[in-house]
């Protein structure tokens, strides 16, 4: 329980965010770091054409292209280096000082690295009619860092969100190049943090008291949901394949714990001393999205796949927190602009790719991909360092023996920068402007072993 609800607030954003979107995500905190084989083709596979174990994410009804037994283990490794440029020094907002607000100052984000794992493994019956899979996957993620005298201390300093979909799936070919399939998702969100420094100045005007040097917050919180999404292939000849998938929105509850220390004053008169602590919950939402895949063929060399995505972020519309075992008073202080309104935009996302089998052995591939922010100006927060992306994607496939083959991949990861503008609360000293920016590699390798055994 003691994860805290920072998984509420990480998740809630994260989610819009889409952290580091690589399989055609949206933006927020959604990481769609699926597998290898997608990575290195611009982010693509819901035509479900890449023969990629883990198509029971991307598109369930691909089960059925799948022959025999398949089973892939992926480890995919992501460094990103977030930045923020202050635009006007701090007397510009409020009257704390910063230093590191000066005008063109950069401060921030230290290069943040992650491991994601994955894994994928589907068997098809004898005649191709039934197939089933099992893919573990992690769509949804995030992890920033910013130093403690940035000026957006105030809204992070660390955050943190790990989320693993689980997901069961069947598929049937219903006739000659039509198949469908369906998938159970089940989501834990198992670990999510939210740091930041807590502005004792303002708090304790606002108590009638006198000023105080920053204290600390951190929000953690874990908790599960579940979901499902369900797929269409349509192959009207060989040369072409067309895949349509739905995700439902996901309500994951969050359960946790909010813990504050450096308090002084008036602040740690109401919280009974400099520190305190308090259980909390509050709901995450995995947002609805719908993704269309087209896959051309021109021989058996070639493959090219164009897909797009579009992501329903209203679910994830406000983050309300529920702190529990609270006086009267200490609720009033901490609900203070709770709940947290995003204001989400709905997002379309692109991406297109290539694949080139250069004999028996030997696959290349690359590709491109846009995301596009969900979260506009006026719900911009520093924890999910909500950008644009453009990536440019290399990969390749060697058969190391008739059996066991392996995929590796690159992506080059640019985020178009913010200008964000956010004068905060009058004489709070927790507003800054300027713009954020950020540059990210992406290194992804698999293992997939193939067998003629079936159902």
């Amino acid at each position: 329980m003691k994860r805290r609800l920072q998984t509420l607030v990480a998740a809630a954003l994260s989610l819009t965010m889409c952290g580091q979107a690589f399989a055609l995500g949206s933006a927020s905190y959604s990481s769609e770091l699926i597998s290898t084989r997608s990575l290195g083709q611009g982010g693509t596979g819901v035509a479900g054409t890449q023969d990629d174990p883990v198509v029971g994410y991307t598109n369930p009804a691909g089960l059925t292209l799948m022959k025999g037994t398949q089973i892939s283990a992926g480890l995919s490794y992501a460094n990103a280096h977030p930045s923020f440029k202050s635009a006007v020094n701090s007397s510009g907002f409020g009257t704390s000082v910063y230093s590191k607000s000066s005008a063109g100052q950069v401060s921030g984000g230290r290069a943040t690295s992650v491991l994601v794992p994955s894994f994928g493994a589907t068997i098809r019956s004898e005649d191709g009619r039934w197939a089933a899979g099992m893919a573990v996957v992690s769509p949804y993620g995030l992890e920033t860092h910013f130093s403690g005298d940035s000026p957006v201390r105030y809204q992070s300093t660390d955050s943190r969100l790990r989320i693993v979909d689980v997901t069961p799936t069947v598929a049937y070919k219903v006739c000659s190049g039509f198949s469908v399939g369906v998938g159970y998702d089940y989501y834990n969100a198992a670990e999510g943090q939210l740091d930041k420094a807590v502005n004792v100045n303002a708090l304790n005007a606002s108590l009638s008291g006198a000023g105080g040097p920053d204290g600390f917050s951190r929000l953690n919180g874990t908790g599960d949901g579940s979901g499902y999404h369900v797929g269409v292939t349509l192959r009207p000849n060989e040369h072409h394949q067309i895949g349509l998938v739905y995700h439902s929105s996901v309500r994951i509850g969050l359960r946790g714990d909010y813990e504050v220390s450096g308090l002084s004053g008036n602040s740690a008169a109401v919280f009974g001393g400099s520190s305190f602590r308090t259980d909390a919950t509050a709901p995450l939402f995995i947002p609805q999205n719908v993704s269309l895949g087209y896959s051309y063929m021109p021989n058996k060399n070639w493959m090219l796949e164009a897909d797009a995505a579009w992501y329903d972020w209203y679910a994830a519309r406000e983050l309300s927190v529920v702190f529990e075992n609270v006086t009267a008073t200490q609720n009033k202080v901490l609900q203070a602009g709770n709940p947290t309104v995003f204001h989400p935009r709905k997002t379309l996302n692109f991406g297109f790719g290539a694949n080139y089998k250069r004999g028996d052995k030997l696959q290349l591939r690359g590709g491109a991909y846009y995301q596009g922010a969900a979260l506009p100006e006026s719900a911009f927060d520093a924890a999910f360092i909500d950008l644009p992306r453009y990536a440019v994607t290399v990969g390749a496939s060697y058969a190391l023996t008739p059996s066991l083959g392996m995929d590796l991949a690159y992506n080059a990861v640019f985020f178009h920068g913010r200008a964000i503008n956010a004068p905060g609360a009058a004489n709070s000293g927790s507003g800054y402007s300027g713009t954020f920016n950020s540059f990210a590699n992406i290194v992804s390798a698999s293992l997939t072993y193939r067998t003629a055994a079936s159902l």
